[in-house]
Formats: structure tokens, C-alpha cells, sequence
């Protein structure tokens, strides 16, 4: 009976374990499953710690368990896709950041950019070429540092305004520029308009534009201009009150006056208007060399047309006691040019030689063949060269600048000279119609010389 019930309880003990044995391993497998995953969990922690800090180069290594090969795909595209998309914003920013030097760069005026604590992040050629003090300017560092004093006085205010203005909550002012003028730059006369821009974006403020524009010869032109008109102004009111007054009293004392001073008043009201002539001629001129309007070309025969030109000069020149010369080489051959506009520029050379040479000084009109290299062939082609030298008074190298300027007048402690300041440029004018120059060399006391270049004809 024991016997029986031994062998009906056997199965049982087996089959408890064959329980506890199968749930052993599924521990085991639970546990081993969940030391891989720790593991795998630990290195994807660390792979998301470098993409979150930017690194899109990390890539999650190949697993040996196939159940983790489709995450790790998954993971590592993910990176290669955020690698591609940072290199092509960075590349992007990249274009548009030369876009917009360049576009600065091409811009005639001086360009500064600063950031929010005035450091330099950009400076255009036109800036440091115009403005010399900009040359020390560092990128990354104040610009505060390398101003000169005098400009520092009225920029860094204005900075220091806009950013305050601009940060505050309470200001409704979307945009905020100052415009300032500096007429002095390191006890040098160069005038400087400078405009004062807040940049900003979305997000605010994020830094300062500014732009230097040298309005030096532009304000010289102005009052050069405001001058012109008062002389031209005083021109044509002295003249026009002279002829005025003369005929008046011709009018009114017809019967008193003598045939002598009846003469005298219309040979002075007849001067006034050859005065009144040569003004408006001058702005006229002036005006038709600006707007291309000419005559066609012809052949210049410079032994006839400089001969006339003289003899008109030396009635003037016998007046002044001036000495008036000529010279001229024999192998002076024609040239093709304007004729009435080249005598035109002789005669206002030589008047202007005459207003300044002293008496018993002399002028030369020279003319004669000089040879100049081509730049194009491996030859050397003739030209004509004409030049005017006085002994007079001499010009400044500073005025030797400006001397062919509208309206522009040199006047010195000898006397004053009349004139409207536009004789220079119109030859100016004439000479570039010719495809030449004019150029100047003058030393005070001693004398000047002016001359330009026209090619012969073949």
C-alpha cells in the first residue's frame, strides 16, 4: 500500500521542479535582459548628452543583439540628419554673411557694425580709407579704444542713449537713429557726418550700424557755391547799375554834357556789358560742356590758332607790362580737335597767368612734340604738348587741388581778383573733351606752369 502511494505521489516532485526550474530561467532571462538594457540605456544616455551639446559627428556603435540593430539605425540616422542640417545653416549663413560684406564693401561710405557692447564685429574699405584713425580699430574690441578724442566726445553718448532707450521697457520707439556732424578729426579740418542706427531683430537689439560720410568736399563745394553766387551776384548788380547810371545821364543832361563825355559814358556803359557778356558766356559755356553738347571735330593748325590767340592777349599784356612769348617747334604738325574751344582754353590760361604775374614778368606759350609710350603696343606714339608758363605769384599745394573746381576763386595778399571761379574748370572741361588732361606744377614766389596733351593726327 506505501509502495503505491510513493509511486502516484513521484509525478508531483517532478512536475513542481519542472516549475521551479522554468520560473529560474525566466528570472535569469529577466535579469540578464535587464543588464543589457541598462547597458544599452547607459551608452544611449551618453550619445544624447553629445548630440544635445551640438556634437552631430557621434554615432552609436553597431550592436551585437539584433533586437537593438533598428534603434541604433533609427539613432544614428537621427544624428547624420541633424549633421547635414547644422552644415547647411552654417553654410548658409556663411553665403548671406559675404552677401552683405560684400554689399558693404562696394558702399562709398565708411561702415562700422558694432554688438551690444560696442566691440567691433565689421569695418568696410571706405571706412578705414576715408577715416585714418579707423585703421587701429581691432575686430572684437571696443571701438571706444581707438577714437580719437574729439569723435569719442559725440559718439559714445549717443551709443549709450540708444541702447539705454532702446532696452527700456517702457520706450515705444521702434527704430532710433542720431545724426551727428564732427567738423574736426584729430585738429584736422575734415568734416564727418556720422549716422547712428540700432539694429534689431525678433528678439530685440542685437547691436549698432554706423555710418561715416566725408562731407568735406561737399561743404567746400557749398560755401564755394554760396560764394560763387554772391560774387556772381555782385557781378552782374555793379555792372547793370554802371550802364544804368551812365544812360540815365545821358538821358537827363543830353543837352549839358560835352561830345567828349558823352563818349567816355558810352565807351564805360559799352565795357560794362562786354563784362556782363563774359559772365553769362562762362555759365553758358560751362553748362554746354556738361550736357555733350559740340561741334564736330576739325583740324587744329596750332601756328595759326595760338598766333591769334596771342594778339588778342597782347593788348592785356601790354596793359599789365607783362612780357608775352611764343614758341613753337618747326615738326609741329595738326591735330584733330575742337578749334574754337581750344582757343578758348589758351585764352583763359593765359588770363589767368596774367591775373597773377607780376610786372615786368613774362609768359611763354609753348608748343612742341613729346613721345608717349603706348600701353597697348610695343611703340611709342607723338603728341602734341601745350603749355603755358608764367612767373607769377605761384599757387599752394593745397589749392592746386581744388583750383579746377566750379566756382572756386584764389584771391591772395597782393589784391583781389575778379572773377566768377568758373575759367579752370570750363578748361578743364575742354581739355577732357579732348581725351586729355590738364595738369598743374606751380611753387609759391616762383611761378606756374600749365599744360596737356593732344595726340597728332596720322
Amino acid at each position: 500500500m506505501d509502495h503505491i502511494e510513493y509511486l502516484l505521489f513521484y509525478p508531483n516532485l517532478y512536475g513542481i521542479a519542472i516549475s521551479v526550474l522554468g520560473w529560474l530561467f525566466c528570472i535569469l532571462v529577466i535579469l540578464f535582459t535587464g543588464l543589457l538594457r541598462c547597458e544599452w540605456l547607459t551608452v544611449l544616455q551618453h550619445f544624447v548628452a553629445e548630440l544635445s551639446s551640438g556634437n552631430f559627428y557621434v554615432r552609436l556603435p553597431a550592436s551585437k543583439y539584433l533586437f537593438l540593430e533598428s534603434l541604433n539605425y533609427d539613432f544614428n540616422l537621427l544624428a547624420r540628419r541633424l549633421d547635414m542640417y547644422e552644415k547647411n545653416t552654417i553654410r548658409q549663413l556663411m553665403l548671406e554673411k559675404a552677401k552683405l560684406e560684400n554689399m558693404c564693401t562696394i558702399i562709398s561710405d565708411g561702415i562700422v557694425l558694432l554688438d551690444l557692447k560696442f566691440n567691433v564685429m565689421f569695418i568696410n574699405p571706405s571706412a578705414t580709407r576715408d577715416f585714418k584713425f579707423l585703421n587701429s580699430c581691432v575686430i572684437g574690441l571696443p571701438i571706444t579704444d581707438f577714437l580719437p578724442i574729439d569723435v569719442n566726445y559725440y559718439i559714445e553718448p549717443v551709443l549709450l542713449d540708444i541702447k539705454k532707450k532702446l532696452t527700456s521697457s517702457t520706450y515705444k520707439q521702434q527704430n532710433d537713429s542720431r545724426v551727428i556732424r564732427i567738423d574736426t578729426i584729430n585738429g584736422y579740418m575734415q568734416k564727418c557726418q556720422i549716422t547712428i542706427t540700432a539694429i534689431q531683430s525678433d528678439y530685440g537689439i542685437s547691436g549698432f550700424g554706423i555710418v561715416l560720410c566725408d562731407i568735406t568736399h561737399q561743404v567746400g563745394l557749398d560755401e564755394a557755391k554760396t560764394q560763387f553766387i554772391s560774387n556772381v551776384s555782385h557781378e552782374l548788380r555793379t555792372p547793370l547799375f554802371n550802364i544804368r547810371s551812365f544812360l540815365e545821364t545821358l538821358s537827363e543832361y543830353r543837352d549839358s554834357l560835352t561830345e567828349r563825355q558823352k563818349s567816355e559814358f558810352l565807351d564805360i556803359a559799352n565795357q560794362e556789358t562786354q563784362r556782363l557778356t563774359c559772365l553769362i558766356n562762362d555759365v553758358l559755356d560751362l553748362s554746354r560742356l556738361e550736357s555733350d553738347v559740340l561741334d564736330e571735330l576739325s583740324v587744329i593748325e596750332f601756328h595759326e590758332l595760338s598766333s591769334s590767340v596771342l594778339q588778342t592777349s597782347q593788348l592785356r599784356a601790354n596793359y599789365e607790362k607783362v612780357s608775352l612769348l611764343f614758341q613753337i617747334c618747326d615738326n609741329v604738325t595738326s591735330v584733330n580737335g575742337y578749334p574754337n574751344l581750344i582757343i578758348q582754353v589758351l585764352s583763359n590760361l593765359i588770363g589767368n597767368s596774367l591775373k597773377f604775374t607780376f610786372k615786368d614778368g613774362r609768359i611763354v606759350l609753348k608748343v612742341y612734340i613729346i613721345k608717349a609710350c603706348s600701353l597697348t603696343r610695343n611703340n611709342s606714339r607723338h603728341k602734341i604738348r601745350v603749355e603755358i608758363i608764367d612767373e607769377g605769384t605761384g599757387i599752394s599745394e593745397i589749392d592746386q587741388n581744388r583750383i579746377f573746381d566750379r566756382f572756386v576763386r584764389l584771391e591772395n595778399n597782393v589784391h583781389t581778383f575778379k572773377g566768377t571761379g568758373l575759367g579752370l574748370s570750363i578748361v578743364r572741361h575742354i581739355v577732357q573733351k579732348h581725351q586729355s588732361h590738364i595738369n598743374v606744377y606751380s611753387e609759391l614766389d616762383i611761378g606756374s606752369s600749365f599744360w596737356f596733351d593732344l595726340p597728332l593726327t596720322d
